[in-house]
């Protein structure tokens, strides 16, 4: 993409993660083209960019709305982040040292504080990179941009299922539990914290952790 397609792509996809634009929601092409003072062109581009990555749907009729997850689509993706969490926890767990499990924790207090003021984005931009984190941690490039480009997708299911504080810090209260699994190298523990964190979450079935060798 060229520098105005870059800077479209950024200020939709700011505006998606900040909830200026919710699931379901017309993207209105011409006014985010007025607000950066640039032709409609470079928008398609970014529109064409974020359709690819999954957090925009483009239609015919319709034209481009910000994607909004079927509960089957999300039950597919909770599979597979369950799968990628997994991977990551446990190679993070031999491979990551003292200062990757310190940030764990850093990152666990910041989202639990950010929870429990109601703070929605600070909330969930914190939940999100705590599991960043992790992958970052098993110092596996490909499995980093597998979960970055994954949980983009997450970010925007979060978004919509988002209801209220006491749910919200009851999703997130197996991070602390999580990096400490992580730290002691306890993978039986990982396993088993990392199911039941998105669980209920994903509404997955109980017999996905036996497909995961």
């Amino acid at each position: 993409m060229n520098s105005q397609s870059e800077t479209a792509y950024e200020q939709i996809k700011d505006m998606i993660f900040r909830m200026e634009l919710l699931p379901g929601s017309h993207i209105p092409e011409l006014g985010i083209a007025a607000r950066l003072s640039i032709s409609r062109t470079p928008v398609h581009d970014a529109l064409r960019q974020l359709a690819s990555e999954g957090l925009v749907t483009i239609t015919q009729n319709r034209g481009a709305a910000v994607t909004s997850f079927s509960d089957r689509e999300i039950a597919e993706i909770g599979a597979l982040r369950l799968s990628q969490d997994i991977l990551a926890a446990q190679l993070a767990s031999y491979y990551g040292n003292a200062a990757d499990f310190d940030q764990l924790v850093r990152l666990a207090d910041a989202c639990q504080e950010a929870a429990a003021r109601g703070d929605v984005y600070g909330r969930i931009r914190t939940d999100v990179e705590f599991h960043l984190a992790i992958a970052r941690a098993s110092r596996n490039s490909r499995l980093i941009r597998q979960q970055y480009a994954l949980y983009q997708q997450i970010h925007l299911i979060q978004i919509s299922k988002y209801t209220d504080v006491e749910q919200s810090l009851l999703q997130i209260h197996l991070h602390h539990p999580l990096a400490q699994a992580i730290r002691a190298e306890d993978h039986e523990q990982i396993r088993a914290l990392s199911f039941q964190h998105i669980r209920e979450f994903f509404h997955l079935d109980s017999y996905l952790p036996k497909c995961i060798p």
